[in-house]
């Protein structure tokens, strides 16, 4: 079984003190030690709250491209509140093109042009195991064609 750990996102050296405003501030996430193997190097960590899961921040010359529309996405157990914490921070808010079925969630650009999805798992309405059961059975017939290629 494969688990993700942690996810590397790069910011300009000397911005340090933005991403935690961002994320400790604004998101409110914990800020982590870091390993004392990597402490010199100028590493944000941040903890989720599945331990063992993180957010590293590395300093890198190469600043984040705003055109680029890969990101991470955090799941949080309230988006409205996330949303009020976010625009009373004064980020802009970009909606998502296409909704998916029982997550709700929202884009933001944190102060150095990364992007970051919010979303909140919603509960399944009635009809939900349903569609969970369609979802599932159409996954596994595109893997016995994959398979059949």
């Amino acid at each position: 079984m494969v688990r993700l750990q942690h996810v590397g996102v790069t910011f300009p050296p000397g911005q340090a003190d933005t991403i935690r405003g961002f994320y400790g501030g604004v998101l409110g996430l914990t800020e982590m030690t870091v390993p004392p193997e990597v402490a010199d190097q100028g590493w944000v960590w941040f903890a989720t709250r599945d331990a063992g899961i993180e957010l590293h921040f590395i300093p890198d010359d190469l600043p984040p491209d705003p055109r680029r529309r890969h990101h991470f996405c955090l799941q949080v157990d309230d988006l409205a509140d996330a949303r009020r914490r976010v625009e009373t921070a004064r980020f802009a808010i970009t909606e998502p093109g296409s909704q998916i079925y029982g997550r709700e969630r929202f884009f933001v650009r944190d102060p150095l042009d990364n992007l970051v999805e919010l979303v909140e798992l919603t509960s399944t309405p009635a009809g939900g195991a349903e569609l969970a059961e369609r979802r599932a059975s159409a996954a596994v017939r595109a893997r016995r064609r994959a398979r059949r290629r």
